[in-house]
C-alpha cells in the first residue's frame, strides 16, 4: 500500500490557468497515474485544481508552501481542501498564507477525497463565496453575470448525479 501511495508524481494539476484555484492536500496520495479522481474532472472545465499527492512528495510542505507563495505574488486566492490524516500542518499552512487562502475545509476519515459528496461538499462552499468568473468588479456585480462555480456545480451533479442520487437512498 505504501509503495501505491508514494509512487507517481507529487502533484498533479488539471483545469484553466486563468480559473479560481482550489488546493486539495491528499494524505492518500491519490492520482498515481497523473489523474484527478473522476468525480472531480468535471470541475476542471471551470476551476484550477492543484491536486497535492503529500505521501509522493519528497517534502510536501515545502512544496505546497511554494505554490501558495506563488499563488500570492500572483495575487490569486485559493481554496484549501485537506484530508484529516493531513494533521495539524494544515492550520499552520492556511496561517503561514492566510492572505492568499481564501477559504478551507477538512474531510474527515473515512472518507476519501475523490468520493463525491466530498466533491459536493467542496462546490457548495464555493457556491457560499458566491465567486464570479474573471471579470472586472463592475463585470462581476452586473446582473446576468453567470457564476463559474455554478457551471461547475452543474457539471458535477450531471457526472455524479446517478451515483449521488444513490448513495442518498443507501
Amino acid at each position: 500500500m505504501e509503495e501505491t501511495r508514494t509512487h507517481g508524481p507529487a502533484v498533479v494539476w488539471a483545469g484553466p490557468e486563468d480559473a479560481p484555484v482550489v488546493v486539495v492536500l491528499d494524505p492518500a496520495g491519490v492520482g498515481v497515474h497523473g489523474d484527478l479522481p473522476a468525480s472531480w474532472r468535471p470541475l476542471t472545465e471551470h476551476l484550477r485544481v492543484m491536486w497535492c499527492r503529500l505521501p509522493a512528495a519528497e517534502e510536501p510542505w515545502r512544496e505546497v508552501d511554494e505554490a501558495l507563495t506563488d499563488f500570492g505574488s500572483r495575487g490569486v486566492r485559493v481554496h484549501l481542501v485537506a484530508g484529516a490524516g493531513a494533521g495539524s500542518e494544515v492550520g499552520d499552512l492556511i496561517r503561514r498564507h492566510e492572505a492568499v487562502v481564501g477559504s478551507a475545509q477538512t474531510f474527515a476519515a473515512p472518507v476519501p477525497l475523490g468520493h463525491p459528496e466530498v466533491v459536493l461538499e467542496v462546490v457548495r462552499e464555493l457556491l457560499d463565496q458566491d465567486v464570479k468568473p474573471n471579470a472586472s468588479p463592475e463585470e462581476a456585480e452586473r446582473p446576468g453575470t453567470a457564476s463559474l462555480l455554478g457551471d461547475a456545480a452543474s457539471a458535477v451533479r450531471q457526472s455524479v448525479g446517478q451515483l449521488f442520487d444513490r448513495l442518498k437512498r443507501d
